[in-house]
């Protein structure tokens, strides 16, 4: 009996109509691409220029990943309605015309965030059309996921920034004291014997911050599978975020005073991030431990 409604599911995955509804959608969601060529260009120079955003290339591939893993659950039911599905794609296609003639004369950088919010919902949106509205909340997740894909708005990132920035230079404040690292701070500079440094918007660390949050949300979604848990996860990584930075400027700036100041300038300094960001996933990594024994003791007592 088990191994019939495996074949009867695996067999309805893979019928003709699928592979229709499969080259119909995946039709939809090229054509943005094709009759709005400039900003499509302009997001693909985004995505190259612009460290911060580097990681919307990715979006896509985890949705389309997290969909194929759990393709036997999407897709067991019969595609049909379209009622919310419609509405979505529709919500989508008019961010799209928008964001193309831009009436309220909007700087590049935020017509490109309303362009994708438009391909997000308008592959969100055919997804239910196409593949039916069942199917659509069943991977709710995957697809909400691509609003990771959209360019922070410039006055929102600047405002994230700033936080990370003033967050960064006060843990440096006290971690030069721990480490007995004489300084002198102005603001966001601290004078060291010897050099100067500036904890500045290039410093605050909003590209792994983003990262972070991105592996957080996935990490909650796959282990925690709890709302309100999944949250504190993502609230959790700000300050992970600004230790593991703070941490970072602590290490250059000691080996710049103590060591060679070379150091500030080096490899080290370019590329010494990707250690420092592999702290934070550690750190990400036992606060989901807590998390999920939290969460088993829930469900042990039975609350």
């Amino acid at each position: 009996m088990a191994e019939k409604l495996h074949a009867d599911r695996h067999s309805a995955s893979i019928t003709p109509d699928a592979y229709g509804a499969w080259a119909w959608y995946f039709l939809v969601c090229a054509l943005p691409a094709v009759f709005l060529r400039e900003l499509t260009r302009n997001l693909f120079a985004l995505i190259q220029n612009n460290e911060t955003y580097s990681h919307i290339a990715l979006v896509p591939a985890v949705t389309l990943y997290l969909i194929w893993t759990k393709k036997e659950a999407i897709f067991s039911q019969p595609a049909h309605g379209w009622k919310v599905a419609g509405p979505i794609a529709f919500a989508g296609a008019v961010s799209l015309v928008l964001a193309r003639f831009n009436f309220w004369n909007w700087e590049q950088g935020n017509q490109i965030s309303l362009f994708v919010l438009g391909l997000a919902l308008l592959w969100a949106g055919a997804f239910g059309i196409f593949h039916g509205e069942a199917a659509m909340r069943s991977a709710v997740f995957p697809l909400a996921f691509l609003l990771f894909a959209i360019p922070i708005p410039a006055p929102a990132l600047s405002e994230m920034v700033s936080v990370l920035q003033r967050g960064s230079a006060e843990a440096v404040n006290w971690a030069f004291r721990i480490v007995r690292i004489p300084f002198v701070r102005q603001g966001f500079n601290f004078a060291l014997p010897g050099v100067t440094i500036q904890v500045a918007e290039e410093c605050s660390g909003i590209r792994s911050t983003l990262a972070l949050v991105m592996t957080a949300v996935l990490a909650g979604h796959l282990w925690l599978r709890s709302v309100p848990r999944t949250f504190l996860l993502c609230l959790a990584t700000i300050p992970i975020a600004i230790a593991k930075n703070a941490l970072r400027i602590t290490v250059l700036s000691w080996l710049a005073v103590y060591v060679n100041l070379n150091f500030l300038f080096g490899s080290l300094h370019r590329y010494g991030g990707i250690p420092f960001f592999g702290l934070g996933l550690v750190m990400i990594g036992l606060v989901l431990m807590l998390l999920q024994r939290k969460q088993t003791r829930l469900a042990a007592h039975g609350e």
